[in-house]
């Protein structure tokens, strides 16, 4: 029986082998017995199994697809028939042309809507066009086995993408490739048999396509073989793991932040000194033998030292090592070999000679699975003593990779990196950190060194921004751009990661004409992508040829190419965490090795092939060796270098790497800063101009002035009782408000002193006024700033700028004082004759500017071992008023009634709301006072955000309130006490933040820089410096933050950040509509509900007004009576007579309040 069985086996074996290979040769899917269902225009699919009649089919369509009364119409069908009754149905599956591969492909319709006439002109739904016909058994695995060329993308660009391959089968095509025994259970694959089908591409409107639809195409780990055997090695880091892995999203929420442009500023000492001690091995090999052997090598050494160094605080000394001809450090040697293992290229012969290879006693299996084991031990050991030393702060510090895994609970999750992942994060880190920039490197100078001209030009760039600076400090590095060009182009022609994959997560359209079945893959071809004829040639040659030209500014503006033309760091929430850090490391190196050495290659060696037979698993150029010059003028700058490098040897190495971290740092300090004085008064009743001004003395504080910030009335208050005033101010910028006319609360005194100032006593005064109000109140609109911006020029002060005006009503009133703010402080350097420090002009240089965001709560989450219980609202508003007047705090007052004013059926919503007030003479109030009321956010905005921040809500939330080192801009109002709090994520996002603000063009170009998607980070910061495209994409549609951060996936933020990018939320003010005579224990209030429909498909509900609306009597707002500086009050004289002018209520006009 068993040897039955095993002949059935081997025999059932071969028919399947049979089958597939007739499939393959037909170049077909299997065939399968399904439906998949689209809802007109949606490109997810909805599968199902066959069924017999129609009506059962259109419950389940309806049931899946959320829609009634559907109607279901064939995709095939080129006028899109509609199936009408089941013999309809049953008539669809025997048409042989309806069907794709045995399944039938419908559209759906709900609300028994019929199809557009576009859709049933639309071309049929067809498969993704094959290429070479595939042949029995290997499909298409010549197009990567065969050609001239031992890296598979490199033949596959060969076989399939030159142009007149792309002129015979398109930029598309379907491969079948032999099943690699990966895992096909993690998508739950539709498709069946022994073939794996990959769309392969070099159309960057792909590419644009599954960055726009991440969630459709995620990349998926270890559905091929060669990706399970790495993953024994690497363990489940960012690049060996899924989209959909836990594991992947903790780390992804933690990680970017290592590499992002702040803190890869301040690896600058790091890099700087790993450069050095290069330069100085380099030197040496230059004054003896002249020649540099085993380049790539070296290079890897460098770029593995930097970026542990600078991540995790650990010296590997490599390159140290190999320049006194000693064994490289035990990890990197061990990573090299778990690398090579996995891969399938150790050997026996290579590992452990010829003759153990031809010895059939040695058992090599088992030696070269012991070496492996041996390799991964020492990697794993060597992650752990990292571990070890960084919990004891040996090495790293707070901001290091291992730091950030071993304390900070990931923001994407809410979770930690789990121990026994950190190993793998680790080896990632690696990976990508090191192995890539390492062989673009190499690339780069080989390309530099055959290139006489372009060697000259990045000479004369170097010369032009160093001077005579022996090395480059920080500053420079953003100025180097050809330099950069020369490495993008490299990284072009050679692609660290050849292909690039996504799989098909659920049954899909691509292009709007192409059926993708779940579990099918696409992959990008990078080096094909890269070298399109109509993307990378024209005015600039031969797309194969290296011209760095192609990557100086405004080049690909110019010619039109596609943003999704260049992908070597992958793309979307995938893309490469430490890009910008590779950039700004080659460019440090390049400045300093190019500036000192003048590199050839033998005359014999030239177009070397992209070969990993060196190690490591980005292509480098095979065999590469230099011969070696020290350049004319060049000892000077080698003895600055090797001395510098000679002085960090000598330092400790733990005091070293907190020497070189902190080093941008101090030197920013020790940046020249005029120090002028300036004085930021603001005048507010709501804390909008408050926040203004914080942000401007952040700025203003980058660009060198020493500032001070007040309210307008405390200014006026110390001149009137000091000595020393604000007449003796020689600079002072003044933020304001206005409220029905007059001046805010905390202005009133200032308003009083201007107009009591002597013509001239202030002279020696700078000045320049910003405006915020709401021109729905046109006869009292920006009063009160243009009363001060005429006063101030009367008492001699001198106007740096003319006065601008935020108007509230509009979405885009925050650019208005954004490019107010930038201007003013350039008229200020400019009337005082001042230069600011080279950080604040590097940063005005490049659209990015200093101190991006304005002072906000500080917020953290607490891990679950931290103490501390959420407070209610109640609860915190105690603690935030216990040392407070009572007239300065808010209460929750309860509503007793609220009724609508508005007659039935009308389209608006006016709330008649009735309030009982607590007793003293805090809440006490005349007729015409106001009721301030604190709104909070529409519960649809805080459950996208949680959602977008993978919270649930309950989370706990440290706040700090108050903060000293700030300008205030950040308390509750009413509140002076500095105090922290303990609240849910929840009513974080519900109290603290206005979810429904649109983000400014600052907010777009720190989000810019964080991103680690280049293409998605292009897109924010062209939307960040170009006004006319902020305003049509953004302002004009009303967008959040939210909507924003959900079409750039990659951007992620935690609620720390979320919270730092938005405004807080600000109070509202209600004229009271009831009279203390009637009942002086409650007042009313009439408010009109704002909601409406933005642009962008967004209901908008009115942050207050919509609060008010919905809360039933017996709930509670958080408010209280305000005594505001205005005339419409009854005057005190009862016998004056009145005149009383207001709207009428009518019950079919539309001038109802």
């Amino acid at each position: 029986m068993p040897h039955k069985c095993q002949v059935l086996a081997t025999a059932g074996g071969l028919a399947a082998t049979a089958a597939c290979a007739y499939l393959t040769y037909k170049a077909s899917y299997p065939r399968t017995d399904h439906i998949v269902v689209f809802l007109y225009g949606s490109k997810k699919g909805l599968r199902l199994p066959r069924c017999e009649s129609l009506d059962v089919l259109r419950g389940q369509v309806e049931s899946g697809l959320h829609v009634e009364d559907c109607r279901l119409f064939v995709a095939r069908d080129g006028a899109k028939r509609e199936l009408k009754s089941t013999t309809d149905l049953q008539a669809a599956y025997s048409n042989t042309s309806y069907s794709l591969n045995g399944g039938l492909l419908l559209l759906a319709t709900g609300d028994n809507t019929a199809l557009s006439s576009d859709a049933t002109t639309a071309a049929p739904l067809t498969l993704v066009p094959v290429g070479p016909k595939p042949l029995p058994l290997i499909g298409n695995l010549r197009c990567l086995r065969s050609g001239p060329y031992k890296i598979l993308p490199y033949n596959v660009w060969a076989n399939l993408f030159t142009p007149e391959k792309v002129a015979r089968w398109g930029d598309t095509v379907l491969l079948h490739i032999p099943h690699s025994s990966g895992d096909k259970d993690i998508l739950q694959d539709s498709l069946l048999g022994m073939a794996d089908y990959a769309a392969t591409t070099c159309d960057p409107e792909v590419v644009a396509e599954l960055l726009a639809r991440q969630d459709d195409f995620p990349k998926v780990w270890g559905r091929k073989a060669i990706e399970r055997r790495i993953q024994t090695a690497t363990g489940n880091g960012l690049f060996t793991s899924s989209t959909l892995d836990p594991d992947w999203e903790n780390a992804h929420g933690l990680l970017p932040r290592a590499f992002n442009q702040i803190r890869i500023r301040n690896y600058f000492g790091v890099l700087l000194g790993k450069t050095r001690s290069f330069v100085s091995a380099w030197s040496q090999l230059a004054a003896s033998s002249g020649t540099v052997t085993s380049v790539n090598d070296w290079l890897t050494c460098m770029t593995a030292d930097a970026v542990v160094k600078a991540s995790m605080g650990l010296d590997l000394a490599n390159v140290e090592r190999k320049a006194a001809n000693e064994p490289l450090h035990p990890f990197i040697r061990a990573f090299r070999y778990a690398f090579k293992s996995v891969r399938g290229a150790a050997t026996i012969q290579s590992e452990f000679g010829k003759a153990a290879a031809l010895n059939p006693f040695f058992d090599g299996k088992e030696a070269l699975a012991d070496k492996l084991a041996a390799a991964i031990k020492t990697c794993e050991d060597t992650v752990d003593d990292m571990l070890e030393k960084t919990r004891k702060e040996e090495i790293g510090g707070p901001n290091s990779v291992l730091s950030a895994m071993l304390n900070d609970v990931s923001p994407s999750t809410g979770e930690y990196v789990r121990l026994c992942n950190i190993y793998g994060q680790v080896m990632n880190l690696m990976i990508a950190g090191h192995e890539t920039t390492a062989a673009t490197l190499a690339w780069t100078l080989y390309y530099i060194s055959t290139n006489p001209d372009i060697e000259a030009r990045a000479l004369q760039e170097i010369e032009s921004v160093l001077g005579d600076r022996f090395e480059p400090v920080a500053d420079d590095i953003p100025k180097l751009f050809y330099l950069e060009a020369c490495f993008r182009e490299a990284l072009r022609l050679h692609p660290a990661v050849g292909t690039v994959s996504r799989d098909v997560n659920v049954d899909t359209i691509l292009k709007d004409k192409w059926y993708l079945p779940r579990g099918m893959r696409v992959d990008i071809n990078n080096v094909a992508l890269q070298r399109r004829e109509d993307q990378w040639g024209g005015k600039f040659g031969d797309p194969c040829k290296y011209n760095p030209d192609r990557f100086m500014p405004g080049a690909a503006e110019e010619t039109g190419r596609h943003p999704n033309a260049f992908n070597p760091w992958g793309f979307g929430v995938r893309a490469c965490i430490g890009s910008q850090f590779a950039l700004w490391e080659a460019k440090i190196f390049l400045a300093m090795v190019l500036r000192c050495f003048k590199l050839r290659v033998s005359e014999h060696y030239r177009n070397p092939e992209p070969s990993v037979a060196d190690g490591g698993a980005a292509p480098t150029p095979h065999g590469l060796e230099f011969m070696i010059w020290t350049r004319k003028g060049g000892d000077a700058v080698l003895k600055g270098i090797t001395s510098q490098a000679a002085k960090t040897e000598a330092a400790p190495t733990a005091a070293a790497v907190t020497a070189t971290a902190a080093a941008p740092t101090a030197a920013a300090a020790a940046t020249p800063s005029h120090n002028t004085p300036l004085l930021i008064l603001y005048g507010s009743n709501t804390g909008t101009c408050e926040e203004l001004a914080g942000s401007l003395a952040a700025q203003a504080t980058a660009a060198g002035f020493v500032v001070k910030v007040a309210t307008l009335d405390s200014a006026a208050k110390a001149a009137a009782g000091s000595n020393k005033n604000i007449d003796e101010q020689i600079a002072v910028l003044i933020v304001t408000s206005t409220y029905n006319g007059t001046p805010p609360d905390n202005a009133g005194r200032f308003a009083k002193w201007l107009v009591s100032k002597e013509e001239g006593s202030l002279s020696k005064v700078a000045y320049a006024v910003f405006g915020v109000g709401n021109s729905q109140w046109a006869q009292t609109y920006q009063a009160f700033p243009s009363q001060v911006d005429l006063q101030l020029p009367k008492a001699g002060a001198t106007k740096v700028l003319e006065m601008r005006s935020g108007d509230v009503d509009t979405s885009d009133w925050m650019e208005t004082f954004i490019a107010w703010q930038d201007d003013v402080i350039r008229g200020l350097l400019s009337h005082f004759y001042v230069t600011p420090p080279e950080s604040y002009n590097a940063a005005a240089a490049d659209g990015t500017m200093v101190s991006g965001t304005m002072a906000r709560p500080r917020c953290r989450v607490l891990s679950d071992d931290e103490p501390g219980d959420a407070s209610s609202v109640e609860g915190a508003l105690e603690r935030l008023y216990k040392n407070c007047t009572d007239k300065d705090r808010y209460y929750m007052l309860e509503v007793s009634e609220n009724r609508e004013l508005q007659s039935p059926g009308s389209s608006r919503s006016t709330r008649h709301v009735q309030m009982k007030l607590p007793g003293g003479a805090a809440c006490a109030y005349t007729a015409g006072d106001h009721l301030e009321v604190m709104g909070n956010n529409d519960p649809g905005l805080v459950e996208a955000a949680l959602k977008l921040l993978g919270m649930t809500g309950n989370e706990r939330v440290e706040w700090v309130t108050n903060f000293a080192d700030d300008s205030g801009a950040a308390r509750i109002p009413g509140s002076n006490q500095a105090l922290t709090l303990t609240l849910s994520a929840s009513q974080v996002l519900t109290w603290l933040v206005d979810l429904a603000a649109v983000p400014t063009r600052r907010n777009l170009g720190l989000l810019a820089e964080s991103c680690p998607c280049p293409p998605e980070a292009s897109q924010l910061r062209q939307l960040a410096t170009d006004e006319a495209l902020y305003k049509e994409r953004i302002s004009s549609k009303r967008m959040t933050l939210l909507e924003l951060l959900e079409h750039f996936r990659s951007a992620a933020v935690s609620l720390g950040e979320l919270v730092s990018l938005l405004p807080r939320m600000g109070p509202r003010y209600y004229s009271i509509s009831s009279s203390p005579l009637a009942n002086h224990n409650s007042c009313s209030i009439s408010v009109s509900k704002v909601t409406f429909t933005t642009p962008t498909g967004r209901i908008h509900n009115g942050a207050a007004s919509a609060t008010i609306a919905a809360t039933a009597p017996g709930g509670k707002l958080m408010g209280s009576v305000r005594n505001l500086s205005s005339s419409f009050k009854l005057p005190e004289d009862h016998s004056i007579p009145l005149v009383m002018v207001g709207p009428g209520i009518h019950q079919h006009t539309e001038s109802e309040v």
